[in-house]
């Protein structure tokens, strides 16, 4: 069964509730089904990753560390992208770290320059 409930709340999904469609209209979403997501399992969300390993070996992965100290979505973005760096994208991963960096002095400091 798929889990259209969830896609059918998120704005300009294809096939969710936007003005006019139905839920009959989602299209098969073979990605978000219930074997692969964990509603209901025994199994911690933690305890399981989609494609890779590179945040499971982690003592405190970066998704616990970043809901735990209440980062925005730049800050976690670095997080994410710098812990991850030297086991999936390498140099790319760093860039994007900085990208985010950026994103972030821009919109949290734009008024100091």
């Amino acid at each position: 069964m798929l889990i259209q409930i969830i896609c059918s709340g998120i704005k300009g999904f294809r096939g969710g509730c936007n003005r006019g469609s139905k839920m009959s209209d989602t299209k098969n979403i073979d990605w978000l089904t219930e074997d692969k997501c964990n509603f209901e399992g025994d199994d911690s969300a933690l305890e399981k990753q989609i494609s890779g390993s590179h945040y499971k070996n982690y003592d405190v992965q970066p998704v616990e560390f970043c809901q735990k100290n209440k980062l925005n979505y730049c800050e976690s973005a670095v997080i994410k992208y710098v812990c991850r760096h030297k086991d999936k994208n390498g140099k790319e991963d760093i860039l994007k770290a900085i990208h985010y960096l950026e994103l972030l002095l821009e919109l949290e400091y734009a008024d100091q320059d």
